[in-house]
């Protein structure tokens, strides 16, 4: 249910007549300018928390597991979203359908790491899952993108085991979530990085990007520019088994 400033369209801070919404709550102008700079619109509703009272939140005794465990959150959970937004200071948000998690382990909160919608069409992609014009709707509905990996801490293998956990637990939560079955992952590295841990876990590097993007934020997609970006490295994983015919376009199985 929506939240009460949303539904009558009052301020959540002092009740006058509101029209600017941030994560649920509408504000009037003058408390919405008020708002620290990662609540506005341009971060998605990502509202990160004060960095003293972030450190604190990280420890959970409580919390110990000896192997990682991913604790699905919402996008807007502070934590998730301060850790978020530290790494990608000028990030937009998370766009389309998305699972997040934070990452526990050994009574602290590690990390965080994410999948979300891939792009609409990237060739590398296309040409190592069999994407064309035909299935590509079906296609993108079945593949995630690994949007966000961070881990804040120093313990050993702890990357290659959480991309492990990420290749179990993404299957079911994505089905569970969306009703699709995920049959692959993939990412984007930006360099100086090169994803190492991804190759070490049998990811396989599909290329580069072409380094455009575009800086379209309203609803009219035909409005949006084209800027030019850094390349990026582009890895993937098939998390099901690829039957091979003699046309062009291979069957489908899927396997957990």
């Amino acid at each position: 249910m929506p939240s009460i400033s949303k539904r009558t369209g009052t301020c959540f801070m002092c009740g006058k007549p509101a029209k600017f919404g941030v994560f649920g709550r509408y504000y009037c102008e003058e408390h919405y300018n008020s708002l620290p700079k990662s609540t506005n619109k341009s971060s998605g509703g990502l509202i990160a928390l004060p960095e003293k009272e972030l450190k604190e939140t990280l420890t959970d005794p409580q919390a110990y597991y000896d192997r990682p465990f991913f604790k699905m959150v919402p996008k807007g959970n502070k934590v998730f979203a301060s850790l978020f937004l530290s790494h990608y200071p000028e990030s937009k948000g998370i766009v389309g359908r998305s699972i997040n998690y934070l990452i526990l382990y050994k009574g602290k909160i590690q990390g965080i790491i994410g999948i979300n919608n891939p792009p609409y069409a990237v060739k590398p992609v296309d040409e190592f899952f069999w994407i064309n014009k035909e299935n590509r709707h079906d296609m993108n509905a079945k593949i995630a993108n690994n949007h966000i990996f961070r881990i804040i801490t120093e313990e050993k293998n702890l990357a290659s085991q959480c991309l492990k956990t990420l290749r179990i637990v993404a299957i079911k939560d994505w089905k569970e979530k969306y009703g699709d079955e995920l049959i692959g992952l993939i990412t984007f590295v930006e360099p100086p990085r090169t994803g190492t841990c991804y190759l070490a876990d049998n990811w396989k590097f599909l290329g580069m990007t072409k380094g455009y993007g575009t800086t379209q934020r309203s609803k009219r997609w035909e409005n949006r520019v084209w800027v030019r970006k850094e390349p990026k490295l582009i890895f993937g994983i098939k998390l099901g088994k690829v039957n091979y015919r003699k046309s062009p376009e291979p069957e489908m199985s899927y396997f957990r």
